[in-house]
């Protein structure tokens, strides 16, 4: 005997439209059940069992039982009989809010994502005219770890606009020490104590704005290469 057959049986003499009305069904619906146009049934077991005084083993199974809470607790017998006290709209809110406090729809865990220190200047890198970058205080910054933020050895703010599009006034850019780039790459440069970000050229350093000239090396005395530019901190790297 299959769950139809069973709902069948236990309907006995009832109406059909009593069943159909207690789940908030058509009439139809338990012709349709009958014709196996459809079996919707299986979605109201626990609201089937509840009008006809079962089990959903019995339903399901045909397992008889001499009540269907033989098997639960003090507590579960104490929450049934305050839920079966409840009118129908009582119910559904109470199962809704259970699957809640059950943990059915809680948030999946998220491995907390690892961070790492990053020593910055207490001064920005000209994208401009020059920045003294001599002597001035430098602090740790908290970022995510990044493939990129991992390579870095330190960072540096951009104060300025020549080197706009590619990097903007307040960007902070991360370093990769070395003691020279090659031409086309973006680098720090300290020139008389002066530090800029800009594009090596081999004989000057290039601004990307077309309103700021070239910077020509060999008007000054002491040049030297901080590192290579090799990205920027977005606003959700920093911790």
């Amino acid at each position: 005997m299959d769950i139809l057959n069973r709902i069948t049986e236990l309907l006995g003499d009832k109406e059909q439209q009593e069943l159909t009305d207690y789940l908030k069904l058509q009439k139809s619906a338990y012709t349709d059940w009958k014709a196996g146009k459809s079996k919707s049934y299986r979605k109201y077991l626990i609201e089937i069992a509840e009008y006809f005084g079962v089990s959903i083993d019995y339903l399901v199974y045909g397992k008889q039982s001499s009540s269907p809470s033989e098997n639960l607790s003090d507590d579960e017998l104490e929450l049934l009989a305050y839920y079966n006290k409840m009118i129908d709209t009582d119910k559904a809110f109470l199962r809704g809010e259970a699957k809640i406090l059950s943990g059915a729809f809680k948030t999946p865990y998220k491995e907390p994502k690892k961070t790492i220190f990053i020593e910055t200047y207490s001064l920005p890198v000209s994208a401009g005219t020059g920045v003294y970058l001599d002597n001035c205080e430098r602090e740790m910054i908290r970022v995510l770890e990044t493939n990129l933020t991992h390579e870095a050895n330190f960072a540096l703010r951009v104060s300025g606009d020549s080197m706009e599009p590619d990097f903007h006034d307040g960007d902070t850019l991360l370093i990769r020490s070395q003691p020279t780039v090659e031409p086309g790459e973006v680098g720090i440069f300290i020139l008389n104590g002066e530090g800029y970000v800009k594009e090596f050229g081999g004989d000057c350093l290039i601004s990307h704005n077309p309103k700021y000239k070239n910077i020509k090396l060999d008007e000054y005395g002491e040049i030297y290469c901080r590192g290579l530019v090799i990205g920027v901190l977005e606003d959700d790297d920093f911790v």
